[in-house]
């Protein structure tokens, strides 16, 4: 079907047929006008819908992609809070068994220190009682000692002196340095000490069984046991030294307590 429009009587005319007469332009025109306005806010309204359909699927699909996303973060955030979790048990698990250690090592910290100070103060009452220690009437206190000589006169052998000397609740002196040497030689001009050599000994040893330390204070060329048995030694007076004797021989003596 072709149209044409007539542009004196303002008709469209298509193969003969007039859509649109003068005569009855005037009571159509609004309702054709009426007409095209209701198609083209229908046509906008598909087009709207359609474009709102358009969106909203693709704002689904972006959101199921967010959930997606979101609920793997929440899955990871769980298992790191639960192993943040499982951590601090074991903190705390080994944070007390800390505290238990160190409330035992503060209590053997405290015994060892109540150990020491006892043992401190029993060294000060030692101190005490060995520099207010008196001796027994007869005895000669030297620097803190007691010792007593033999009486004038008196001889024994060496095994002899000294059961004397333990008879005493004491012993054969041991000389330990030169002061207490010169104090024991003042009073004979040879004394026995209490230090001797045992058969099948070659060390020197004193009566309370400590061997003799250092070199001791010897004459000159002694101890030579010149005569195989002298196992046991004096002081001498003139010598202010020691020397090897046999020990059957018969000397004064000194006891020290």
């Amino acid at each position: 079907m072709s149209l044409s429009f007539n542009s004196k009587s303002g008709e469209v005319e298509g193969d003969g047929w007039n859509l649109m007469s003068s005569g009855s332009r005037s009571n159509h025109g609004w309702r054709s006008r009426s007409s095209v306005c209701w198609i083209g806010a229908a046509a906008l309204c598909l087009g709207l819908l359609l474009l709102t359909v358009i969106m909203v699927a693709h704002n689904t699909s972006a959101v199921n992609q967010w959930d997606s996303k979101y609920t793997d973060l929440i899955h990871q955030l769980t298992q790191g809070r639960d192993k943040l979790s499982d951590e601090r048990d074991q903190l705390k698990i080994q944070s007390s068994n800390l505290t238990q250690e160190l409330e035992v090592l503060r209590s053997q910290y405290n015994e060892v220190v109540d150990s020491r100070d006892k043992l401190q103060e029993d060294i000060k009452n030692l101190h005490l009682n060995k520099t207010d220690k008196s001796c027994k009437p007869g005895w000669i206190k030297f620097n803190n000692t007691c010792y007593i000589f033999s009486p004038c006169g008196a001889s024994l052998t060496w095994k002899g002196a000294r059961k004397d000397c333990q008879q005493k609740g004491a012993d054969l002196v041991i000389i330990t340095t030169r002061d207490e040497m010169d104090f024991v030689k003042s009073s004979f001009a040879v004394t026995w000490i209490g230090l001797s050599r045992h058969e099948h000994e070659d060390k020197w040893k004193w009566v309370d069984g400590t061997f003799l330390d250092g070199d001791g204070f010897w004459q000159d060329g002694e101890p030579n046991n010149s005569d195989g048995e002298e196992d046991c030694v004096e002081l001498s007076r003139s010598a202010t030294a020691w020397n090897d004797v046999p020990c059957k021989q018969r000397f004064p003596w000194v006891c020290e307590d």
